[in-house]
């Protein structure tokens, strides 16, 4: 159904989008988002790949209805498309996009989960089929799921690659090699993977280890780092 596509957008999902479908063999034109007004009105399907606060602005500008219009982003409704298509939805895909040192992409396209919503129940359908054909994880999801999928998100890998942060500077300043601490990681990672986190939870907090605790909070010199420390601790003593 969609061969000739349209993404809005020059931001990382914008470039990761082109790239994996291109690979797909789909026909790509990528549009800067100040260009809207260029837009083939022959395109099979838009991509709106943006920031979330700009979506309104860049979507009054455009000059026709179009045939069938997506956007990528976790918390907004699909419904910001309604009065610029008869046909749309969400394409969201479950990944941090981002470009690594040596300027790439995330390359592993198949394995991105992407996200589905369709204003019908066809339109979800074609969506899903149009997915399936660049990533092997097509999931329907609603607008409710999206959202909280978006929150996890935030706990899960943003808070926690600030916390790595932390813990990257401490090994800094200690002139230990970061790559210790991977194994470390890696099995924390997949004690996740057995069920609820919570339950398999370790470390002075959980056990209670108050003098451990103190020392810690001793060796850290910074009082943002300390706040960091008390708060998360403090959470987890009221797992118990």
């Amino acid at each position: 159904m969609f061969r000739k596509i349209a993404i809005v957008g020059t931001g990382n999902v914008a470039q990761w989008l082109k790239q994996v479908l291109t690979i797909s063999n789909f026909e790509v034109i990528q549009i800067s988002g100040r260009a809207v007004h260029q837009s083939p009105k022959d395109a099979d399907l838009f991509i709106f790949a943006l920031k979330d606060a700009v979506y309104e602005e860049v979507l009054k500008k455009m000059p026709f209805k179009m045939n069938f219009a997506v956007h990528t982003a976790g918390v907004l409704s699909q419904d910001i498309l309604k009065p610029y298509s008869e046909n749309y939805g969400v394409l969201y895909p479950y990944q941090s996009i981002a470009c690594t040192k040596d300027n790439n992409l995330y390359a592993n396209n198949l394995q991105v989960p992407v996200c589905v919503e369709g204003n019908t129940g066809e339109n979800g359908e074609h969506l899903f089929a149009f997915a399936e054909q660049w990533s092997e994880k097509v999931f329907k999801v609603n607008g409710e799921q999206r959202l909280s999928m978006h929150v996890a998100a935030v706990f899960a890998s943003n808070f926690t690659n600030a916390l790595y942060g932390i813990a990257y500077q401490i090994f800094e300043q200690q002139n230990i090699d970061w790559e210790m601490i991977f194994p470390l990681l890696q099995h924390t990672l997949e004690k996740a993977k057995q069920g609820n986190p919570v339950q398999l939870q370790t470390g002075p907090a959980i056990r209670g280890d108050m003098e451990t605790i103190q020392k810690h909070l001793q060796f850290i010199k910074r009082n943002d780092w300390q706040e960091v420390y008390k708060g998360m601790t403090e959470f987890i003593i009221n797992l118990l």
